[in-house]
């Protein structure tokens, strides 16, 4: 039906994680009984035909959405492999959604910014097959500002597809699963050197996790098996100095047990280290020079947090008694991480000796001395 709505989720499809093949209902571990559950989902059909344009008149969710993801909802069908397939996107009739339970209205047609897509053409999108079987329905709280609100809180339902129609499932809600991502090196690495994500899923249940950057649009490998609740990626280099948004969706074996759980994390490329100095005529200086009390100096260093840059401490070691360290003002890296043109000028009243102008980001951690003298 409606296959503008395949496009317009073309990054949340990007989520979709393979090789689980036709959901069956299964036991479940022995404390599934007791195990946490997500909200309940409440799904209103419009009709019973699987080629209904729009197949549900509102859906429900019993718990509100959190701050930051109350503008919107959307609805997406799970295949079998575990893909994410949308049947509806940008509802607003109902919103902000902060109070729970939250309902959305479910328009007949496609209107405006709100797009509705068949059950039918949900599988065929993704290329799935159209086989009998129960299937969770994600619904998924959404900001009007994806760019700085990117999680995607979820909750699921069911519905049992029969031939050319379908009927909601009233089994009750998966037992929620988290996944947390971490990267070592911790906070960045530098350009053209890989880096390894680690998701750690909690409860430690099987199933798989993909990898993806860029909110899905670029998938790292093919899904990684969870062992012990531990699944991990080798994320290729970057060439150029950037924060990148990473990506992990845990699809559980067992998806009519456990829900799938998604995580992010934001990770830097930095520029190799280097600090250039040069003096109030423009002159670079070379290694460990001598000078003077109330010379100034201009610096340039590369190396810290890009993008949105940061905030970058300066200070000069041994500068009073020649033990104390004196602070210097502040300055920020830009978005290739670089500090350029900062002008510092030595305290009148600095001790002989050795010394060190210490740059330090306030969010890499990264810093990079220059080491001089004064008499």
């Amino acid at each position: 039906m409606n296959r503008r709505l395949h496009g317009a989720l073309a990054g949340a499809l990007g989520l979709a994680v393979g090789g689980l093949g036709v959901i069956a209902a299964g036991a479940g571990s022995a404390s599934a009984a007791t195990a946490a559950r997500g909200a309940t989902v409440t799904l209103t059909p419009r009709s019973d035909s699987i080629t209904d344009s729009s197949p549900f008149t509102q859906v429900s969710v019993s718990k509100a959405c959190p701050a930051g993801y109350q503008d919107n909802l959307s609805v997406f069908l799970v295949t079998a492999d575990g893909s994410e397939s949308g049947i509806a996107f940008n509802l607003t009739d109902g919103a902000p959604f902060s109070t729970a339970p939250v309902t959305a209205q479910e328009p007949a047609d496609s209107t405006g910014s709100t797009y509705v897509n068949s059950i039918a053409d949900a599988f065929s999108n993704v290329n799935a097959p159209l086989v009998n079987g129960t299937y969770p329905i994600h619904v998924v709280c959404g900001s009007a500002d994806p760019a700085h609100f990117p999680d995607r809180p979820t909750s699921t339902g069911f519905i049992d597809v029969t031939g050319d129609t379908w009927q909601v499932d009233s089994r009750q809600a998966p037992i929620a699963t988290k996944v947390k991502l971490a990267a070592a090196p911790v906070r960045h690495v530098q350009v053209g050197q890989t880096f390894t994500l680690t998701a750690t899923v909690t409860p430690a249940v099987t199933g798989t996790v993909r990898f993806s950057a860029d909110g899905g649009a670029n998938p790292i490998g093919t899904p990684v098996a969870v062992v012990n609740g531990v699944a991990s990626v080798t994320v290729p280099t970057n060439a150029l100095p950037a924060v990148r948004h990473y990506d992990a969706v845990f699809v559980p074996s067992d998806q009519l047990t456990y829900a799938q759980a998604y995580g992010l994390l934001d990770y830097a490329f930095v520029a190799a280290p280097g600090i250039t100095v040069k003096d109030a005529a423009g002159n670079t200086l070379g290694s460990n020079p001598q000078l003077t009390a109330g010379q100034q100096i201009t610096v340039s260093a590369t190396g810290f947090q890009p993008s949105t840059g940061e905030s970058v401490d300066a200070s000069i070691t041994k500068a009073l008694f020649g033990a104390l360290p004196v602070g210097l003002p502040a300055t920020t890296s830009n978005a290739s991480g670089a500090v350029t043109n900062y002008t510092v000028t030595l305290p009148a009243c600095i001790s002989a000796g050795s010394h060190q102008l210490v740059l330090s980001g306030e969010t890499s951690k990264v810093k990079i001395t220059f080491g001089f003298t004064t008499k």
